[in-house]
């Protein structure tokens, strides 16, 4: 994972990533350390991450992949917030 590259190059060490989002342009997003869905709607994702719950607004929103803390949302996304 890229994730795990970027880390290594800034030679950070433990967790200081607990969590990654990758926003696709304004067509979806791809969330890392995700622990588990708390809401899935056409407008909204909610996602626990560590130290918090990761909110992906936007339009038709919805999750096409999920897995091993990974989970790929496709839509129009408008924000990201955490919280």
């Amino acid at each position: 994972m890229f994730v795990d590259e970027i880390a290594k190059k800034l030679k950070l060490t433990g967790e200081i990533l607990p969590f990654c989002v990758t926003i696709l342009g304004r067509n979806g997003a791809y969330v890392s350390g995700v622990k588990t869905v708390v809401l899935t709607e056409q407008n909204a994702v909610k996602l626990a991450v560590k130290k918090g719950v990761l909110s992906v607004v936007g339009a038709e929103l919805k999750i096409v992949e999920i897995g091993g803390g990974d989970v790929y949302i496709e839509g129009e996304v408008e924000s990201v917030e955490i919280k």
